[in-house]
């Protein structure tokens, strides 16, 4: 046949089955049992025994029919008239379809996995139901439970039983559950048809065709069936194998491929024993068993490794299967180790490129398959930052992916189905349909606070981005890049309300947005790159597009619906909707579950996240309802009686699932885990033949890695080695290989200047008293500081309100403290409810601290002499330069200056004694150039006022003495050595900064300020 191998002498014994003879063939994992099907397939129709349209393979997932569907085409070799690979809901929804049609009835509705899910959670929230105590309102809202209730309805509906009987079974049984499960499930009956007329899930779908089939109206494609090729058939549902007991029952023959130690869908009513109950579920007498063999698609070191899996679990009444040969040698199975999961990523990506690199094996023929849906997304991502491509196989236009939850968020905002908060409106200019990053919102919040307070109003920034969001006039005043950015995002929200006034559908109002954003050619041209910045892109737009397709297929069942709805509903869904929406096509190593795997294979398996209590996760399955123990009753089974029998049954459900995985390999296999003081490899781990060679005892494989070790040894490497080094960085710089050319790297770029910052040696430099310390410190984090400027911080917000109320105080007065305080508070901008909480109690409590300095200072018989008083003197070059928060004058006449500090960082008494600030405040006073003060007047010193309580103290004050001629000098002479340093033309620091915590000045500064670091 064209595009089959050869077939070995047990399966030509399946090809060679008498015509309308019924059979169950059972094979090890890579024995050829698709392959098989196939065969017997085309030979039955091109040998004419069976015209294309008397024959059908049934898939158990959409995914398996769609592959099987085009490797048929091709084998047939013919026009057909019909699909020849389908699921069971497939052909149930054609006989349905057909039979309603004949009826004169409106045709049914598939009701999607999402759909259903919304509306579960509509019924739940309204609480209709008395649930049992241990079923409380947070339990009923997670989506677990939801998705216990829809196996439950689903099981049930596949054996035939309706909510009278669940709930006559609960009670003979003492489950509360389940009675409160059969009232949830009587309610939900009686609203679905108001909410989705004519709407049924997968198994009920199948169980109307059931009933069609077994009442002689098949309807013209499934009355035409002869044979049947059923392909794994241990994961059919009760429901598919009740369509397909219906089907043999009109002499339709079965032939049943599969091996029950690959069982994937136990959990969502997949049957092992099936294949061993045949005659029995079947009504079909003595049907031929054949056993295949011969495993053709790995060595003997994966087929032993699969074997050593396999003989852990019950044979589900069959087990021949087990005793298949393999081909000698093979690869053995390696495991890799590392200590988190950032290094087991890592390593598993070396090994990766090592089969792409070393042994041509395309990245698309290697997959990694890890135990649950929640682990893919993360590994593909770190697999993409490792400089391996990655796709995975989930479900297409998830709306909390992000590129469909920004798209719907613009749009939802815009029609007031979500309020338009200020963390709304953050979220909507940094995400993608604005494209501010954080720094651009912070400078629109600013553009945006500076024209209100010029205005004289005094609302918050959060408050007028929202202001400015609703009124895109709003933005017209204001000329900047970001601003006009936030200035179109608000146009087209204005726009999508026009359009949405004028029926626009949803799929209309999304379009908008999207062209309007001018993100598909941006997207575009990333996802034709390479790296992680591409595999985001390719994911947005596949998601992106499964959007419209859910938002075309909305608009196609109700074309009069309003836009609303639909929205509402993709915000609303936990449960993402199936999409026959095209994905885009790439070489990349494929991640997923062993579900994802199903019916492919691989040259390379790693299996990864083999965690004690991960894999196997050894948790009853529907354990909120019992649903096991539901099953089991319903099917006339022994209930597990202990807690040990369960967890046995659940243990083999996850060793069938780790066989399915690993035997998806051809070559080769690697088991990988994380092992750390918190992690451990599970027992499965232990399986393998050995470890991995350590990856850092090789050369690089990856082109970051291998640029940074050519560039070090370009540097540090003897003459030889400097001179490979530099020839092998020339020749990836000459393929554009990021980081390889000199040009490119930092530190090597010449001086744009070398002229001193103040040219003019006669001209004065300012020096702040605040600063000054800080250009001690380190002129280079002063000069970036000054030049590139700093992140404003939310300490530095409260700090200069709290000096405002000190300033403006009238009285000591706790409560009008904390009103002025309270005034004021709405302009600070906070990025969580939380924060602002801490924020706030902390402010109030250096309220009460100032509360009871001003009021100690009072009783003391302190006079205020002024607040907020600016200064401004020479000292050499330097013109020193600030603003004094209070000056004092005490009951013996002294002056002394106080600063206020809402810092937590206390100095030392010998550190106060050479504070600056203070020194320089101090020699302001000297020079009678503040305001209010005389200068005949004798000085008190200064200090620091800290208001941020420790222990039972309210406040301390940190006392400088009041300088000598000696102590003077000094303070002036380090004003004027740092003016000439400030004004010059080169800036020394360290080369790593120190870093301190708390609010002490010396911070990163060359890692905060993207500016100059260019990250």
């Amino acid at each position: 046949m064209p595009g089959l191998p050869p077939l070995d002498a047990d399966q030509q014994a399946v090809l060679a089955l008498p015509d309308g003879a019924s059979a169950v063939v059972l094979g090890a994992p890579g024995t050829g049992r698709t392959t098989t099907a196939v065969a017997l397939v085309a030979d039955r129709v091109r040998s004419g025994r069976l015209e294309a349209d008397q024959v059908l393979v049934l898939a158990p997932r959409r995914t398996q029919a769609s592959r099987l569907r085009d490797r048929l085409l091709l084998e047939v070799g013919r026009p057909v008239s019909a699909p020849l690979a389908r699921t069971a809901a497939s052909l149930a929804f054609d006989i349905a379809r057909r039979d309603a049609a004949a009826d004169g009835r409106d045709a049914p509705v598939l009701l999607s996995g999402g759909e259903q899910d919304r509306v579960i959670g509509q019924l739940l929230a309204e609480g209709g139901t008395a649930w049992p105590d241990r079923l409380g309102e947070e339990a009923r809202g997670t989506r677990a439970f939801r998705g216990e209730l829809r196996e439950l309805f689903a099981r049930c509906t596949e054996r035939d039983v309706e909510w009278p009987e669940l709930a006559a079974l609960g009670e003979q049984r003492g489950r509360d559950e389940w009675r409160a499960a059969a009232d949830f499930w009587r309610e939900y009956l009686e609203v679905l048809p108001a909410l989705q007329p004519d709407a049924f899930d997968s198994a009920e779908l199948v169980a109307l065709a059931t009933a069609a089939v077994l009442q002689g109206r098949p309807g013209e494609t499934a009355g035409r069936l002869r044979l049947v090729v059923v392909d794994d058939m241990q994961d059919l549902g009760e429901s598919a194998v009740g369509l397909l007991a219906a089907l043999a029952a009109r002499g339709c023959a079965i032939v049943a491929f599969g091996d029950p130690d690959v069982a994937a869908d136990t959990f969502r009513g997949g049957e092992p024993d099936l294949l061993g109950r045949f005659e029995q579920r079947f009504g079909i007498e003595a049907p031929a068993r054949i056993v295949l063999r011969t495993v053709h698609r790995h060595p003997e070191t994966v087929r032993r490794f699969v074997t050593k899996v396999t003989e852990r679990i019950g044979t589900a009444l069959a087990g021949p299967q087990r005793l298949a040969t393999a081909r000698p040698g093979g690869l053995p199975v390696l495991s890799v180790e590392a200590d988190g999961p950032g290094a087991l990523a890592a390593r598993v990506a070396h090994l990766l490129r090592d089969r792409h690199l070393e042994h041509d094996v395309p990245f698309r023929e290697q997959a990694v398959v890890v135990r649950s849906g929640a682990l893919v997304e993360p590994l593909a991502r770190a697999l993409e930052i490792a400089g391996v491509p990655a796709i995975t196989a989930g479900t297409a236009g998830d709306a909390g992916e992000r590129a469909p939850r920004a798209l719907l968020g613009v749009v939802a905002v815009a029609l007031g189905l979500q309020p338009l908060t200020p963390e709304t409106a953050a979220e909507l200019v940094t995400g993608p349909f604005c494209g501010l990053d954080r720094l651009a919102l912070r400078r629109l919040r600013l553009a945006l606070r500076v024209e209100e307070l010029g205005g004289g109003g005094a609302r918050s920034a959060g408050e007028l981005v929202v202001d400015a969001l609703t009124a895109p006039a709003r933005l017209a005043t204001i000329d900047s890049p970001h601003v006009r950015r936030a200035a179109r995002l608000a146009q087209t929200m204005q726009e999508v309300r026009e359009l949405d006034a004028a029926g626009a559908s949803a799929e209309d109002l999304l379009w908008h947005v999207w062209d309007a954003s001018g993100l598909a050619s941006v997207w575009r041209e990333r996802a034709l790159g390479a790296g992680l910045v591409a595999a985001e892109a390719n994911r947005d737009l596949d998601d992106v597009v499964a959007l419209f397709a859910a938002a075309a297929r909305a608009a196609e069942r109700g074309p009069t619906d309003p836009a609303a709805g639909f929205l509402a509903a993709q915000l609303e869904a936990d449960v993402a909707d199936d999409s026959l929406a095209p994905r885009g096509l790439r070489d990349g190593v494929l991640v997923t579950t062993p579900v994802g795997v199903a019916g492919q294979e691989f040259d390379t398996v790693v299996l990864a996240g083999l965690q004690e209590g991960v894999w196997p996760n050894l948790r009853p399955r529907g354990s909120l309802l019992a649903l096991g123990e539901l099953v089991a009753e319903l099917d006339g089974r022994a209930v597990p009686a202990t807690a040990v029998d369960e967890r046995r049954g659940v243990l083999s459900d996850e060793l069938r699932l780790f066989a399915l995985a690993a035997s998806r390999a051809r070559s080769a296999l690697l088991l990988a885990a994380v092992a750390n003081d918190d992690e451990a490899p599970s027992v499965l781990f232990g399986l393998a033949d050995g470890p991995a060679p350590d990856a850092a005892a090789t050369a690089p494989n990856a082109l970051r890695p291998l640029v940074g070790l050519l560039r070090r040894t370009a540097v540090t490497g003897g003459d030889r080695e400097r001179a490979d080094a530099a020839a092998a960085l020339a020749r990836l710089a000459r393929a554009d290989v990021p980081g390889a050319a000199p040009a490119s790297w930092w530190g090597l770029a010449t001086v744009t200047t070398d002229q001193p910052l103040v040219p003019d040696p006669e001209q004065p430099v300012r020096v702040s008293p605040s600063k000054l310390e800080r250009f001690e410190e380190s002129p280079l984090d002063w000069f970036l500081e000054r030049v590139a400027g700093g992140e404003p911080m939310l300490a530095g917000a409260i700090g200069t309100m709290l000096h405002w109320v000190l300033e403006t105080a009238q009285t000591p007065d706790e409560a009008s403290l904390l009103a002025a305080l309270e005034g004021r508070w709405r302009e600070l901008d906070f990025e969580a409810d939380w924060i602002e909480g801490r924020e706030r109690r902390l402010a109030d409590r250096m309220i009460v601290s100032i509360s009871r300095y001003l009021r100690d200072a009072q009783s003391a018989g302190t006079v205020l002499l002024g607040g907020e008083t600016k200064f401004e003197f020479p000292v050499g070059r330097a013109l020193a330069t600030g603003t004094i928060d209070r000056v004092e004058r005490d009951p013996d006449g002294r002056v002394r200056v106080v600063d206020l500090k809402t810092g937590s960082t206390r100095p030392s008494g010998p550190e106060t004694a050479r504070h600056a600030q203070l020194g320089v405040y101090q020699l302001a006073v000297q020079a009678g150039v503040v305001e209010g003060i005389d200068t005949e007047a004798q000085s008190g010193g200064a200090a620091l006022l800290f208001v941020r309580q420790k222990g039972k103290e309210p406040y301390a004050l940190l006392a400088q003495q009041a300088l000598d001629d000696e102590a003077a000098a000094t303070f002036r002479s380090r004003l004027a050595v740092a003016a000439e340093g400030m004004a010059a033309a080169e800036f020394p620091g360290p080369v790593e900064p120190q870093v301190r915590f708390g609010s002490s000045p010396y911070r990163p500064m060359l890692l905060r300020v993207p500016e100059v670091c260019g990250g």
